[in-house]
């Protein structure tokens, strides 16, 4: 109803790696390589959101490093770093006027920042906070007419914001578990919304009622894409499903992979026909809307979270896991290799590191770094930390918990932020859940950043 609101790192194999370095070897004696890939990164994290603009001049992507990135789409240079949110940035959406930019994430809020005010290098970007979401906000969405905005959050529900204003006005509550994705119909009097509950369910704007369930998957879906000129619904799921149906039941659906790992990205371009999917796994499959192929690669290892097809179909743009946002060709010519070979991991899968770095790599590499002028990361870089007073490093926000904290890091404090939790050593701070069960995996991390990080 509508009303006001009530209340993944894959393990893979030496085998699979080896296999994996000797189809780039491969592929690179015939003269086939990953130098037509286009890398560029601009973030300190994981990339987990990629958003375009309607004229298709500018790029957003989002990240775990608590920012937002604006691209121009020529050359995929750097345009603007969007500073504001207070945790990781899942998502971002452009209204279809091209004045509001839109971002959300897991400090529950949503920031509406004004394109032209991003585009003026003279002026600090002020964006508008939106409240009201009770857990994080993973997607959004614009109707087509840009008079209402869709966000998806996991507080089981829906916010509704009336545009320009973006004034909340209310909330649709139908899904028993995280809602994932929503989309607007093409005349923006209905909504269709994907979630964990493996429904796909169809809404009533006007009337704010739940109509019926579209799509019944048993396992969740993740994402979600409809185009009901091209009678067109499709959507990746997390038991690895990447599908598309028709929306009126006339033709036959398309399953281009049923059983692979939880599919965490897709991209429909409805002028070249083409739609684009990406699991946990790297894997990214591009297609037509008819069923047929085109692609079936390992793009990177680990997770893929978010796709987008350029206008007229020419490339593709990735990212995930690896910090980097990813653009390849898509002409007939190119057959594109592994980037297994460029950096892609953020730790060693040999375990040619000791212990303590790979625990460093797993545990804390995604928010911080050990370079003493490292200013992109989420958490403040960790050189020099053994010794330092708790939220005392010059130019970075620490949150008031950790400010007024009479905490240093030493061995003893360290040891008992990863065996007891931030929520106990550092209560209020901005630090995630991570802690390391063993003695001896603490014990190690801690010698690492006694030598590493000085």
């Amino acid at each position: 109803m509508l009303s006001q609101y009530p209340c993944r790192s894959p393990a893979v194999s030496d085998a699979c790696l080896r296999a994996l370095w000797l189809l780039v070897l491969l592929l690179g004696s015939a003269g086939v390589t990953a130098d037509a890939f286009e890398r560029h990164t601009a973030h300190g994290g994981p990339v987990r959101g990629l958003a375009l603009s309607p004229d298709g001049r500018w790029l957003v992507s989002t990240s775990f490093d608590y920012t937002a990135v604006l691209w121009s789409v020529d050359g995929l240079t750097e345009r603007r770093r969007l500073i504001g949110h207070e945790a990781a940035v899942n998502a971002a959406a452009f209204s279809p006027d091209g004045r509001f930019l839109v971002t959300a994430g897991d400090d529950l809020t949503l920031r509406v920042w004004s394109l032209d005010e991003l585009l003026d290098d003279r002026r600090t970007p002020q964006p508008r906070v939106l409240r009201g979401h009770t857990a994080k906000v993973v997607h959004l969405s614009f109707s087509p007419d840009g008079h209402w905005l869709a966000s998806s959050g996991w507080d089981h529900s829906i916010g509704l914001w009336a545009v320009p204003g973006f004034t909340l006005r209310g909330f649709l509550s139908a899904h028993e578990g995280p809602v994932n994705a929503a989309q607007f119909s093409s005349d923006g009097r209905q909504l269709y919304s994907a979630g964990g509950d493996g429904h796909i369910r169809l809404w009533d704007l006007r009337s704010g009622k739940y109509l019926k369930s579209v799509v019944e998957n048993g396992w969740g879906i993740n994402v979600l894409a409809v185009d009901e000129g091209l009678d067109l619904i499709a959507y990746g799921t997390a038991n690895g499903r990447m599908r598309s149906a028709s929306l009126s039941g006339t033709r036959p659906r398309h399953d281009y992979v049923v059983d692979g790992k939880p599919v965490l990205a897709l991209a429909l371009d409805s002028a070249s026909r083409r739609i684009a999917f990406a699991d946990a796994q790297g894997r990214v499959v591009i297609a037509t809307i008819d069923g047929d192929i085109q692609r079936d690669f390992h793009a990177v290892m680990g997770p893929v979270w978010c796709l987008a097809l350029m206008p007229g179909g020419e490339s593709l743009v990735f990212a995930g896991l690896d910090d980097f946002v990813t653009r390849m060709p898509l002409d007939d010519a190119f057959l594109p290799a592994p980037l297994v070979s460029q950096g892609a991991l953020r730790f060693d899968l040999n375990s040619q590191q000791d212990n303590g770095a790979q625990q460093f790599a797993r545990k804390c590499s995604v928010c911080h770094s050990l370079d003493a002028n490292d200013r992109r990361r989420a958490g403040p870089t960790l050189y020099g930390v053994v010794g330092r007073r708790a939220g005392s490093l010059p130019g970075y926000p620490f949150s008031a918990a950790l400010s007024g904290a009479h905490l240093v890091w030493d061995e003893k404090t360290i040891d008992a932020l990863f065996r007891e939790g931030p929520e106990v050593v550092t209560p209020g701070s901005k630090m995630p859940l991570q802690r390391i069960d063993s003695a001896t995996d603490r014990r190690d991390l801690i010698d690492f950043l006694k030598t590493a990080a000085h």
